[in-house]
Order: C-alpha cells, then structure tokens, then sequence
C-alpha cells in the first residue's frame, strides 16, 4: 500500500468537516449547506468535492453514500464516520470530533515546526558565516599577504586548499547533491523505500522517542473516537491504517490485528509494536483491565502529547546552545587562520 497523494491536506479536511458540523447542527438541509460552504471554499479540489456531492444528494443518495466516491481525498477514516454518525442518528456530534481530532494533529506539527525553527535557522546561519569567510574572506587576505612576499600559515594553508577545492569543484559537488536528493526522493516513492523511511523514524537517535510519543497520540486519540462509536477493534485498527500515514505502522496494525484474531487482549498487541513508550503500554493494560478503553484512551492521548511537548522543549534547550557553541568554535578557527596571516602581513611589512 503506497501513500495516498490524492489526499487532501489536513487543514482543508478539518475546515470542511467542521463547517459540515455547523451546517447539519443548523436547519439547513445538507445540500442547501453544501453550497454554502462551496461558494465560500477556496481549494479548488474541494470545490470539485462539494459540487459532487451536491449532485450525488440530487440524485437521492445521502451523504454517506455520496462521500464513499472521495474516500482517496478526505481519507477512509473520515468517510466511515460520516457512515457510522449518519446510521447513529448523531452526524453533527461525528463531525465535530473528526475536526476536533485533526485540527489537535495540525496543532501539535505546529509545535514541531516551531521547537525546530530556531536550531534550523541558526544552522543556516552557521553555515553562511563558514561559506563566507572560507570563500570570500580568507582568499583576499591570501592575495594581499603573496604581494607583500609572506607566506600562509600552515593552517591557513590548509583552509586555503579547501575552499579552493570546493570552488574548483562547486559544480560536481552541486550535481551529487541533487543526485543524491533525487535518489532519496525516488526511493522514497517506492514500496520499499516507503516502508523503511516510515521504519528508521522509529530507530533514528534524538528524534524516535518524539515520533513515538507523537504516533502514540494519534493513534490513541483516534482509536478512541473509534471505539466509542461502536466499531470492534478489529475493524478500528484496520480503519486507523490511513490516518497513521506511515506504512510501517499499516505493517503492524495487519499483524495486530491478526494476532486479535487468534484471541489476543489488545494490550498485549499494543505492547509487541515495541515502539510506543512505555507509559502508554502501561495505561492500555491498565484501560483494559478496567474496561474503560475508550475513555482511557483520550487520557493516554493527552499523556503521549505531553511527553512529546517535553521531549520536544529538552531537545530545544540542549540543541539551541549546542549550536551556538559549535558556531562559535567554527568561527572563532576560521578567524584564527585570518589572523594569522594578517600578523605575517604586519611582519612583512615590519
């Protein structure tokens, strides 16, 4: 199973779900509404969506009938609680907690983005400085210290020959970089590739622990509302498989969901996944010892959130500094093979 490209971003999907809420809390009629939330939309694939649906609905077919069309763009999870929320008689509440859950995901990749902003911006920071010095600054002095007939420090010398090296070969060093960006990107589109790009997130230092605790989240959140909505586990686990959106987790869920089949408690599943922490394992055995896994599961949601957020602020405190210090030490070398020439210079001159 490839990643779905048809799909929908997140925040468009959340946006959608949730004016469909208002709407069917409203006495609008559903078609009635969707062509208000059409005229106001300004994704064109969604517009494209809603007019769909609108003939669907036209035709005689009702919503959930209408949405199975387009479960590749607003994802077969969405789609079945559409089903499910129409069957119960409770759409509108349905509604509400899809967007509820998707907009808390798009809330917690933005804490992501922002916790890595700054060492992001400072790295590229870092490596201008470097470029600069190495390329433009240090080749100048290098002329004028040959025209007072000195000589580069060994050091410097050194430097010198490595700037030169990447000048001379800029475009070479240019072409293996976008080879090599444009093989990862194709092996990234492969099955394989797919599979274990979505498998070393789990393995890679620094950063498995936050996908763990991030993935942990979003899989309790949404197995909650899945639960709580009547499905067995069974049938949550293979409909969570798309909202992972990572395919080696879909791997795991088939394996689990076999394993549940063979009569298996969940907690046990949960536990041979050995990659969420070890909190979550824990308050899943402790959920389902109570039978109380639905309303659990909203609590291990938030558990998982936090240790991310605390994983997310340690890893900022340590690495913020550590790059100052790193560029720092980078700069303060670079300007050691400056000055040195700049003192042979004065002797020369002397």
């Amino acid at each position: 199973m490839k990643r779905n490209k048809k799909q929908l971003d997140n925040q468009v999907i959340a946006t959608f779900i949730r004016q469909l809420g208002l709407v069917l809390d409203s006495d609008l009629p559903v078609h009635s509404g969707l062509e208000v939330i059409r005229t106001k939309a300004d994704h064109p694939k969604l517009i494209s969506i809603i007019q769909s649906l609108q003939d669907n609905m036209k035709e005689g077919y009702s919503l959930s009938e209408s949405v199975k069309k387009f479960e590749d763009e607003l994802t077969p999870f969405v789609v079945n609680m559409i089903e499910l929320g129409e069957k119960s008689g409770s759409l509108s509440g349905v509604m509400n907690q899809i967007a509820d859950t998707i907009e808390k995901e798009i809330e917690i990749k933005e804490k992501v983005r922002a916790a890595l902003a700054y060492p992001v911006i400072l790295s590229l920071l870092m490596f201008g400085v470097i470029v600069l010095l190495v390329v433009k600054v240090m080749p100048t002095f290098n002329e004028i210290l040959i025209s007072l007939g000195g000589e580069m420090p060994g050091f410097t010398m050194g430097m010198m020959n490595f700037s030169e090296f990447i000048g001379q070969n800029i475009v070479v060093i240019l072409l293996v970089i976008v080879a090599v960006v444009f093989s990862y990107l194709w092996y990234r589109n492969t099955q394989n590739g797919a599979f274990n790009i979505d498998k070393w997130k789990f393995r890679m230092p620094i950063q498995k622990n936050i996908i763990s605790a991030l993935m942990g989240a979003k899989f309790s959140r949404n197995l909650s509302i899945l639960l709580k909505s009547g499905f067995s586990f069974s049938i949550a686990l293979e409909m969570l498989k798309p909202v992972m959106n990572n395919l080696y987790m879909s791997a795991l869920i088939d394996n689990a969901i076999d394993r549940l089949k063979e009569g298996e408690s969940l907690a046990d599943v949960i536990e041979n996944f050995n990659i969420f922490p070890g909190v979550m394992i824990h308050l899943f055995s402790v959920a389902q010892q109570t039978g109380h896994m639905d309303q659990m599961l909203e609590k291990v949601a938030l558990e998982m959130e936090k240790e991310a957020d605390s994983k997310l602020e340690s890893i900022a405190t340590v690495l913020e500094p550590l790059l100052i210090i790193i560029l720092s030490i980078l700069v303060g070398v670079i300007l050691v093979s400056v000055i040195l020439p700049i003192i042979n210079i004065l002797n020369a001159i002397g």
